[in-house]
């Protein structure tokens, strides 16, 4: 009987506890849908810019106000946009409060971005928000809250450029820096890294256009990937996206070296017009520039004039004179000793060269495979007579083993290594490459 009447407690108690659970949660809906009703709880979806051109930023605050506190920070939902690029803003929520009317409001509020990618007309769909509040101590109400759809119109800026060449912003930037002057004297085999840097503010990294540098003549020319990242402003709370194209050039011929023109198109959405950001045209001197510039100075007028010169030499004759004996002087005196002053700097030039070899190896077996190249271009400019088409004259063999030092100095590929037998058997090729006797020098008037 009392095994009965237990089971029978039981069975009430469960039937209890289902039937107020079953009477608190429309309870509690109810009350959420009341706060809302009231106007106590409100959602806003603003669109900043309405009428906006491809590719430009479009902001979509999203902001929940309640009479009562939040009892959980705001989430937005997953937001999808066709031919829009939509990203959610990486910063924390904006939690504050303010005075509206006679209540005092607390506020959330998040962003998302879109960049629309074609002209028309473009839908932010209705989001639902979930959203919870402390109605009193120690109890809270959850539940949702809609918004009402927005829409937008993209139209196209240009329409003779193709959108993915063309950056979109108020503010952009395109700048170019060396590790080295460009202005210093290069000689071949000299290596110089370039940085091309692209600035865009309000975009994103994956709306930017790759930066493309084309062969050059005269040089070897390493790419490295592109990288690209977005910088987030504090201050103005803008993001900047950013992307850097290094690359490294090898130069491989005298004279001067062109790196060509960049350009990038820009629309200027605070003039609502086409700009171009340019890097002009840079220049590279390898070898000697006042011995190239020499042969194209003007031989008419200037110094070479009568008078100026016979006022020259009436000044100057006594300094003429002094320099004309310590020249001859110099002259008899290496003709004296010409033959001790070949024999000295041959056998210098002999271990010079054979110094050279040992630092050559010493770097392959320390795997500095950049310094390692260019102990080898010094070497051949040593032996030979033309050092930037020295390994023309290779066999394969020792042709790949250079080919494969080279890239492991500037492409800075760790999968490959060069072994000191193989920067052995390319060092004995080089020694035993011929040296072609130089052409007589023939001067000629209209030599530029």
């Amino acid at each position: 009987m009392n095994r009965s009447k237990c089971i029978s407690f039981i069975h009430n108690i469960s039937i209890f506890s289902i039937m107020l659970v079953l009477f608190v949660m429309p309870v509690r809906a109810t009350n959420l849908d009341k706060f809302i009703s009231d106007g106590d709880v409100k959602l806003n979806v603003e669109i900043k810019t309405k009428e906006i051109v491809v590719k430009q930023q479009v902001v979509v605050e999203v902001e929940v106000l309640s009479i009562a506190p939040f009892s959980e920070e705001l989430v937005l939902p997953y937001l999808d946009i066709t031919n829009a690029v939509v990203k959610k803003d990486e910063q924390k929520v904006v939690c504050s409060t303010r005075t509206i009317g006679e209540n005092k409001w607390f506020s959330q509020k998040a962003r998302y971005y879109v960049y629309p990618m074609v002209n028309g007309e473009f839908s932010v769909p209705k989001l639902t928000i979930s959203i919870g509040i402390k109605r009193n101590v120690g109890t809270e109400v959850k539940g949702s809250i809609h918004s009402v759809p927005q829409s937008f119109i993209a139209k196209t800026a240009v329409t003779n450029i193709v959108t993915d060449e063309l950056v979109v912003s108020p503010n952009a930037e395109f700048s170019f820096l060396t590790d080295r002057p460009l202005t210093d004297e290069f000689e071949i085999g000299h290596a110089i890294t370039a940085t091309y840097t692209l600035s865009v503010e309000n975009s994103h990294m994956m709306l930017l256009p790759d930066i493309y540098i084309p062969d050059i003549t005269g040089v070897e020319l390493y790419r490295k990937p592109a990288i690209k990242e977005n910088v987030f402003n504090r201050l103005n709370k803008s993001n900047t996206a950013i992307i850097k194209q290094e690359v490294t050039l090898i130069v491989q011929k005298q004279g001067k070296i062109v790196l060509p023109k960049q350009s990038i198109n820009w629309w200027d959405t605070e003039k609502n017009q086409l700009e171009s950001l340019m890097i002009e045209k840079q220049t590279i001197q390898v070898g000697d520039s006042r011995l190239f510039d020499s042969f194209s100075y003007p031989l008419d007028g200037g110094f070479f004039n009568d008078e100026a010169v016979m006022k020259w030499l009436i000044s100057y004759w006594y300094y003429i004179a002094i320099g004309l004996i310590f020249f001859v002087s110099i002259i008899r005196l290496v003709l004296n000793h010409s033959n001790d002053l070949t024999h000295y700097f041959i056998a210098r030039k002999k271990l010079d060269t054979r110094k050279l070899g040992i630092k050559f190896c010493c770097n392959v077996e320390n795997k500095n495979y950049q310094k390692a190249a260019q102990n080898l271009y010094v070497l051949t400019e040593r032996k030979l007579s033309s050092k930037g088409t020295f390994h023309q004259r290779l066999d394969p063999k020792s042709v790949a083993i250079w080919n494969k030092l080279l890239a492991l100095g500037y492409s800075e590929n760790p999968s490959q290594s060069v072994s000191l037998s193989e920067a052995k058997a390319l060092l004995e090729a080089v020694n035993k490459v011929p040296k072609i006797k130089k052409s007589k020098f023939v001067f000629k008037w209209d030599l530029n």
